[in-house]
């Protein structure tokens, strides 16, 4: 092969660009010599005989921002350090990338799916059988309704089950206190369901999106505040 490609990379090693150089012809008595084509070299400036380092294209992709020959290892490393990488990122934004309002969008779609799947699961409640669990999708709070309506109406038990379990009488006071349980459930994650989709809406940043989860741990103190008064005075009134 009369032909190859290097890199150029300057006096730091840092890369500069690709080139091709050529194997001359010889004349009778001299050695033929490699020549770069369409590229002068400034001073300091050395070929590397091996593949160009993989360039990033834009923020959030694979690729050096300012790659540097490494002589120890043979290899290609990051020269940019942190700073100037966010810098050059903030410059090249990921064309793909979602905005602010789209983001903000999915983050609200999360937070009312969690909170669907949350109450839908139902909770714990102390039965004469011990701790039994009740789920909550949209048949079992018909069921449970109307058998609430039934014992309010002065009957003394009427047939309901737990998750995974047969039918059997439930007493008036097991049926008020699975109801009660119920409520309490959907009021708290309504309540942080809520808060959330607040943050949310206010957040002024895609990294502040992106930190909110559906738990109250997190939340911003001023909500976090609020809802704990909001679930204490509807705690008080249904005392």
């Amino acid at each position: 092969m009369n032909y190859k490609h290097s890199c150029v990379v300057d006096a730091k090693f840092i890369y500069k660009t690709l080139v091709l150089v050529l194997l001359t012809q010889a004349d009778q008595g001299e050695e033929q010599e490699w020549k770069v084509q369409n590229y002068t070299h400034a001073e300091g400036e050395q070929l590397i005989d091996t593949a160009p380092p993989i360039m990033r294209p834009h923020a959030g992709a694979a690729g050096f921002v300012s790659p540097k020959w490494d002589s120890d290892t043979s290899a290609w490393i990051e020269a940019a350090t942190e700073e100037e990488v966010e810098a050059w990122e903030a410059e090249h934004p990921d064309p793909n990338a979602k905005t602010l309002e789209e983001l903000r969008v999915d983050k609200e779609t999360e937070i009312s799916d969690a909170c669907n799947t949350a109450i839908v699961a139902g909770m714990d409640v102390e039965t004469s059988q011990g701790t039994e669990h009740f789920a909550l999708q949209e048949t079992d709070q018909i069921n449970l309704t109307t058998a609430l309506s039934a014992v309010e109406t002065g009957v003394a038990g009427y047939p309901y089950h737990a998750d995974g379990q047969l039918c059997r009488m439930f007493t008036r006071e097991e049926i008020e206190a699975i109801a009660k349980a119920s409520i309490q459930h959907k009021l708290y994650h309504t309540t942080l369901c809520n808060h959330l989709l607040t943050w949310a809406r206010r957040a002024e940043t895609a990294e502040e999106l992106g930190g909110i989860t559906y738990s109250a741990d997190n939340l911003p103190e001023d909500l976090a505040t609020n809802m704990a008064q909001v679930l204490a005075a509807a705690t008080a009134m249904s005392a």
